[in-house]
């Protein structure tokens, strides 16, 4: 892995040649949002100011003005249901629902009326909790992030967290995972005591399909520039960053201070970073951060 370094700010870099280029500890711009969007869950930079988002109950693409948090449209596209990633592949939008499936958003920027919606089973299923979503657009294909049981069938895998890709061309999820988490790293990492590992070895119990607690994956998103792979997750309070090749490059301790419920993460084409977070019994909010590289 490498000889790491422990920086002041929570910024624990595992390879000597990269380098964290954000400051976490304060945003660069806060937007807080509408009752509608309290339970943000996925968001994408649309550009000219706008952010798409989609939330935990409804079927409906909100576009969203960054600068005053207003929802300027809502695009209806599904069915009420958990959606939790949203990205954009031309003039089309895919999200992900939480169950494994796919939905193909064609032109949706001219409204429901010339909506053309197209559903794709992945073979991920409610078991897995997929929650996050990237486009890769280097190798034209989706990337899916599982929050809960780390493959489609029962092998083991309680201390791991997956992520797959989704072939773009062939429609079809490739078998095997892209990167496998190791939980048992971020626990030596994080430096757990007996009691909280104790503590997260028994709350797997109550749910078996999470498993080991240490992380899991709200989203995730590609660097425009360096094409790192940024995984979020609220359960665990990190952000990951991961090669391309999947050497995990860093660790980001996530202040609860400032991130209420990271529950999604996007890059604009600067290499800024946004970041939402659910509101929980306040108001939900999108977080700025700018590439200081």
């Amino acid at each position: 892995m490498g000889q790491s370094q422990e920086l002041p700010d929570g910024i624990l870099c595992l390879d000597e040649g990269y380098i964290f280029n954000y400051d976490l500890s304060e945003p660069d711009k806060k937007t807080k949002l509408p009752s509608d969007l309290r339970e943000i869950s996925g968001i994408q930079v649309l550009g000219n100011g706008l952010i798409a988002a989609v939330e935990d109950e409804h079927g409906i693409i909100y576009i969203v003005d960054f600068e005053s948090g207003e929802i300027k449209d809502k695009i209806k596209f599904g069915d009420r249901g958990d959606y939790e990633g949203i990205v954009l592949v031309g003039k089309t939008a895919w999200t992900l629902k939480s169950n494994g499936n796919l939905y193909q958003v064609k032109d949706f920027e001219k409204g429901e009326d010339d909506l053309k919606t197209e559903k794709y089973e992945t073979g991920l299923s409610k078991k897995n909790d997929t929650e996050g979503l990237a486009y890769d657009k280097r190798n034209d294909r989706l990337l899916i992030a599982c929050k809960g049981h780390p493959f489609p069938d029962d092998k083991e895998g309680t201390h791991l967290k997956a992520i797959y890709s989704f072939d773009l061309e062939e429609k079809q999820l490739q078998p095997e995972p892209l990167i496998l988490i190791e939980l048992d790293t971020l626990k030596d990492l994080k430096d757990y005591n007996l009691f909280s590992s104790m503590g997260i070895r028994i709350m797997s119990y109550f749910d078996e399909n999470k498993g080991d607690v240490t992380f899991q994956p709200s989203d995730i998103a590609i660097h425009p520039i360096s094409g790192n792979y940024y995984i979020i997750g609220a359960v665990g309070d990190l952000l990951l960053v991961y090669s391309p090749d999947g050497k995990l490059l860093s660790v980001v301790i996530l202040e609860d201070s400032i991130f209420k419920q990271a529950e999604g993460i996007c890059f604009d084409n600067n290499g800024d970073l946004y970041i939402s977070n659910e509101g929980g019994d306040g108001k939900g909010n999108i977080l700025k951060f700018n590439n200081k590289e």
